[in-house]
């Protein structure tokens, strides 16, 4: 008897008491033993904790408080603030590299010289380390040595400098800045793969009609290229919304909650207040926009795929 034959007759011999309906799901257990183990039990066990009152320092001192960590995210005003800074730095942060990496795209496609080394510079915003990226734009909006201070000084555009890292009315703006810098590159190289994928006989035939290059732009790269920007702005979304280390490295939220978004507040609730159970409301509530994002990307997804 072969190998295969023992390995087959060890397989019926070992799942003959166990219905037709349900052998065909044991090739796939270790897997699902892997996402229950690794995805559904620490949303469960958030989901659980978020129902209680838990210090980090005394886990054993839980006390159950019901939707209290809710309520309190529907009425503390400073979580109102995280919010609303989350909504700024996701849709300013996101549209503005989408537009910046779209036209650094759109000038990589043309045929400049040196476009091939201008793309490699152009990605290296990306390729740096968060943490790295972070601490740059840290030094450069610095109040006494930032670069940013003394350009613009020279430009007129203020008087003096201004502790920008440091004052409730700008703190958000240098990280969103930041994260511009780290997104542009990566949605301008998904703006060339695009560009180039287009068939250049349609422009010429646009061309021949008498298609202006407007014309050619709305009829032609924008309809071939819209799923594809879709989808990498729906990802920018889901980037950017779980973002922690450009905030977190150059301002720690601060000062008070001015520049803090949803992950930055979870982090603080649970490491430095050890708030387990109102970072838990936290993360539900994160985890909840996080699926939301993630429904509309895979339908999206699968409309696309099947317009194909």
């Amino acid at each position: 008897m072969s190998y295969v034959d023992q390995a087959q007759s060890s397989y019926r011999n070992v799942t003959r008491y166990i219905p037709e309906s349900l052998r065909v799901y044991l090739p796939i257990l270790p897997v699902m033993a892997l996402v229950g183990l690794f995805i559904l039990y620490p949303i469960a066990q958030a989901i659980y904790s978020s129902f209680f009152t838990k210090s980090l320092l005394r886990p054993s001192e839980a006390e159950f408080v019901g939707l209290a960590n809710y309520v309190e995210i529907w009425t503390d005003p400073d979580i109102h603030q995280v919010l609303w800074n989350t909504f700024v730095w996701v849709t300013v942060g996101s549209l503005a590299a989408i537009v910046l990496g779209f036209l650094m795209g759109w000038l990589l496609n043309e045929k400049l010289p040196y476009t091939s080394v201008a793309s490699a510079i152009v990605l290296i915003p990306w390729v740096l380390p968060r943490v790295v990226g972070a601490s740059i734009w840290q030094f450069m909006f610095g109040g006494s040595q930032g670069i940013v201070n003394e350009l613009l000084v020279q430009l007129g555009v203020i008087d003096e400098y201004i502790v920008m890292l440091g004052a409730t009315e700008y703190s958000l703006w240098p990280p969103i800045i930041g994260m511009i810098w780290r997104l542009a590159p990566l949605f301008a190289l998904l703006t060339l793969t695009s560009l180039q994928g287009i068939d250049e006989h349609l422009y010429e035939a646009a061309r021949m009609d008498g298609a202006t290059p407007w014309e050619q732009f709305r009829y032609i790269t924008i309809p071939m290229m819209k799923y594809n920007l879709a989808i990498g702005f729906l990802l920018m979304l889901i980037y950017n919304v779980r973002n922690f280390s450009m905030v977190w490295v150059m301002t720690k939220g601060g000062p008070g909650v001015s520049s803090s978004t949803l992950p930055v507040m979870i982090y603080r609730a649970a490491f430095i207040d050890f708030e387990v159970g109102f970072a838990s409301a936290l993360s539900v509530l994160l985890f909840v926009v996080l699926l939301v994002f993630s429904y509309y990307y895979i339908k999206f997804y699968d409309k696309v795929r099947g317009e194909m």
